[in-house]
């Protein structure tokens, strides 16, 4: 394998590590059992567990920005969030940021910045207020879903 197929082939098995045994229960052992690749290559791409989750929620958030024209109803605004905002991997991503990135603060911080606040900004822009319910603003409707669907986690 590639020198780049390896690293990604590495943050693509950590991802879905990370995510369905979080980040204290994802050993860099445990990735490299799965992955298939020595602890050497592990380590030649990132000098530690954090470095790795930075790289994988960094890979992850390149790959889910936002793409959302002009919205003008509330079915398609729901239906936006739900189809590609809030999927169940971006769910079990927030649940992991907010569990456990006191463990990778650096990762954390990326996370929040480079999608929560792209997918908050990318709404606020396409929302037309008419498919907002009355008084509530974009802001607080997004909080108000994203807190909804955590809760069913």
């Amino acid at each position: 394998m590639a020198q780049k197929s390896k690293k990604e082939h590495i943050i693509r098995t950590a991802l879905t590590l990370f995510l369905e045994h979080g980040f204290k229960g994802t050993s860099v052992d445990l990735v490299v059992k799965i992955s298939g690749v020595s602890k050497p290559t592990v380590y030649n791409h990132f000098p530690d567990k954090a470095a790795l989750m930075h790289s994988v929620i960094k890979t992850w958030v390149e790959n889910n920005q936002p793409t959302i024209s002009l919205i003008k109803d509330s079915l398609t605004l729901t239906a936006i969030i739900e189809d590609q905002w809030l999927t169940s991997e971006a769910l079990s991503l927030y649940a992991l940021v907010i569990g456990e990135g006191r463990r990778f603060p650096d990762a954390k911080h990326f996370f929040w910045h480079s999608f929560d606040a792209n997918w908050q900004k990318a709404f606020t822009n396409a929302v037309d207020n008419s498919a907002l319910p009355v008084g509530l603003t974009v802001e607080a409707l997004l909080d108000q879903y994203l807190i909804t669907r955590l809760k069913k986690i």
